[in-house]
């Protein structure tokens, strides 16, 4: 058997919503009989993707996690991936988080709820998800690599930067070279990362409104209040890497206290595909913790 066959096969499928169709890639763990089991099967990991990449960022972490008997499911957000894109602009993050609640909580498995690994925009949705009151226990544990707990005035001043569509598609196709030198711009290097950086700028090319749609949600949205919400913070893992564009506001999630806990990776605003070991050095004993 070749190495890429034995790597375990991550399979795509889509979920109809009253909004459109939702894609996803997922793996679900070899069932173990029950006779010869000897623990509850391990909780689902819902991935969710930063803007404007997709659930593609998230392949080498399935398949590690895989091997630990977590089903894992990874949605391209809507206006990303292959999944439907709005056709109005989503009016804040309780949108998609509510289109993704009823989406997975249907699913074989959510019964009990899930652990929630976000990445930047994804992490925003997943404090959302977080919220008792609103979903109920569907979120078992939130972990938020780069974390944006940002005041009003800050999140203000992101929004002049990662706000307006600047590659919004022109007859000239130069909107194609300025994705690909705003993804240098934001750390992929053609020399070291040329694949990533390919396959990015791919991601954000069709993704050029998508990503304006979700940051209009973002920039709005209290991330320091949503967390005041979450009953137990023991739960809440964020993990930052110092050149991540959200570094400088890491101190302030771990300054909301409460025993939620923050960490330093690598990999700096790709931490899923540049670090992929360091997110899984403190992830994976943080969901064991609370499921065994």
């Amino acid at each position: 058997m070749s190495a890429s066959q034995s790597l375990p096969l991550i399979l795509k499928a889509y979920l109809n919503t009253s909004l459109g169709q939702l894609h996803y890639r997922y793996y679900l763990p070899h069932p173990t009989p029950a006779p010869l089991r000897t623990s509850a099967p391990r909780s689902p990991i819902l991935l969710l993707h930063m803007s404007a990449s997709s659930s593609l960022s998230f392949t080498t972490l399935i398949r590690s996690l895989s091997t630990l008997g977590h089903p894992c499911y990874a949605p391209d957000m809507p206006g990303f991936g292959s999944s439907f894109s709005p056709t109005t602009s989503p009016p804040n993050i309780a949108w998609y988080a509510s289109l993704y609640h009823t989406a997975f909580a249907q699913l074989a498995g959510f019964e009990n709820g899930c652990h929630i690994l976000g990445h930047h925009s994804g992490a925003i949705i997943g404090t959302e998800l977080a919220n008792g009151e609103r979903y109920g226990g569907f979120v078992q544990s939130l972990t938020c690599v780069g974390p944006a707990v940002l005041s009003e005035g800050q999140r203000v001043d992101m929004a002049r930067t990662f706000l307006d569509p600047f590659n919004r598609p022109v007859a000239s196709g130069e909107h194609l070279l300025k994705t690909w030198e705003y993804l240098q711009w934001e750390g992929l290097s053609p020399g070291s990362d040329l694949e990533l950086l390919h396959r990015e700028t791919l991601d954000h090319v069709r993704a050029w409104k998508g990503r304006s749609q979700i940051y209009r949600c973002v920039w709005d949205f209290d991330c320091e209040e949503a967390l005041g919400l979450v009953v137990d913070k023991k739960r809440v893992l964020g993990l930052c890497a110092r050149d991540d564009v959200l570094w400088p506001y890491f101190e302030q999630f771990k300054a909301v206290g409460g025993g939620l806990r923050g960490e330093v990776i690598k990999g700096g605003n790709f931490g899923p595909d540049l670090d992929w070991e360091g997110i899984l050095k403190w992830f994976v004993p943080f969901i064991d913790e609370i499921e065994l």
